[in-house]
């Protein structure tokens, strides 16, 4: 969790750089399953979506990219809009106005003014063609115009159809690297990413493919993409996070007592090094997370352990842990809650009921309790100061 947060912000200050004008590409050095949802995940940060493009030619890939934008933008409007503003800019006392002119009027209006001496030739041309075209193309189709420009000069057509879209509004880009050893798609990523310094564009490489890459001479776009390299590491599976908490809180200082707990839930949680009956691991799993509650601030005399709960059926549930004025339900789930498919459904159909009865279901994997502590306490705050503040507006 950590280690995403802090990738995610390494990509924010990639980011920044292209907001700066620098072309930045995002190499992502991991594996696939890893690095395209952490690229997910940065463009859903920001609201952005994300288009995957081909990584065997730059053409293809700028079409795709287009057509993803149309399909989510009206890029008549939005070059209605640029033109009104720099044509304005320039000639304060003949403001155009594009809306509700036909074709004819808008032509006659452009030909009347001098093009923005503000805005590149081929940016202007391409919304020109969009303004007088408006009628010629349906809603979330990609106009001709644009692939006009496309083949005319690829660069300068994409950072023409890119100028139209208000910033930290266009899509982001992720780029299929491609086969050895050309990596065609690194070369297609550059030609993106130097074409509109401002495009988010990423690629996603295995630590075998860009160390194959990178070895030789040095070029500019090696100089690129070992810029913009971010290390996706492999996830550490929840019996190695669990070991490094059991050290940190050696290395904190502390006590015997709550280290051995910990200790014993690892291991009911992790091994099977003892047979414990289902209430014997409940009870571990119980106990711990009790007093790690009564120690929190947030959380302590909040909770009452194993209470039930009547919600209308024929007999009352138990929660594992219950806040019956917050309206607060936690509990703890072990692998005696996932290996029998009767115990799902029962489970489920617990949740619904309580949450019938207003309360919020918070379920926690035992596994978890260990190694992501300091998360669970962090959400509990959260749902509690929710709790508390719905009170409070009601009161008032």
């Amino acid at each position: 969790m950590a280690g995403d947060v802090a990738l995610l912000d390494a990509l924010d200050r990639q980011a920044r750089r292209r907001a700066e004008g620098i072309a930045t590409l995002s190499v992502l050095e991991g594996p696939e399953a890893l690095g395209a949802p952490l690229w997910d995940r940065w463009a859903a940060r920001h609201g952005l979506t994300v288009v995957e493009v081909s990584g065997e030619d730059a053409r293809e890939a700028a079409l795709t990219w287009a057509r993803a934008l149309a399909a989510t933008r009206d890029l008549r409007e939005d070059a209605e809009a640029l033109a009104t503003f720099s044509l304005t800019a320039a000639n304060p006392r003949h403001a155009p106005v594009f809306r509700g002119k036909t074709a004819h009027e808008r032509k006659v209006l452009l030909e009347a003014l001098p093009p923005p001496a503000s805005l590149p030739e081929a940016t202007w041309a391409l919304c020109r063609e969009l303004v007088l075209g408006r009628e010629a193309v349906g809603p979330g189709a990609l106009p001709e115009a644009v692939r006009t420009a496309f083949a005319k000069n690829l660069g300068a057509g994409l950072r023409a159809l890119h100028a139209l879209v208000p910033p930290g509004k266009a899509p982001v880009v992720r780029v299929a690297v491609g086969e050895a050893p050309s990596y065609r798609g690194l070369r297609v990523a550059e030609a993106l990413s130097s074409a509109v310094p401002a495009l988010a564009v990423a690629c996603v490489v295995s630590s075998e493919a860009l160390g194959a890459f990178l070895a030789g001479g040095e070029t500019r776009l090696k100089a690129l993409v070992r810029e913009g390299v971010l290390e996706v590491p492999e996830a550490a599976s929840s019996a190695e996070r669990a070991v490094a908490a059991l050290e940190a809180m050696e290395r904190a200082g502390a006590s015997d007592a709550r280290r051995a707990q910990a200790a014993e839930v690892a291991l009911a949680a992790h091994t099977s090094a003892r047979l414990l009956t289902e209430d014997r691991v409940r009870s571990t799993y119980e106990a711990y997370l009790r007093d790690r509650l009564a120690e929190h601030p947030t959380t302590a005399g909040v909770f009452k352990l194993n209470a039930s709960v009547d919600t209308g059926g024929s007999r009352p549930w138990e929660v594992d842990f219950l806040s019956r004025e917050l309206r607060l339900a936690v509990e703890i789930d072990g692998y005696y809650h996932f290996s029998d498919r009767d115990r799902f459904r029962r489970d489920r159909r617990k949740d619904l009921d309580l949450q019938r009865a207003g309360y919020w279901v918070y379920r926690i994997h035992a596994e978890d309790l260990v190694p992501r502590l300091e998360e669970i306490l962090q959400t509990l705050n959260t749902l509690i100061d929710a709790r508390r503040r719905e009170l409070a507006g009601r009161e008032s």
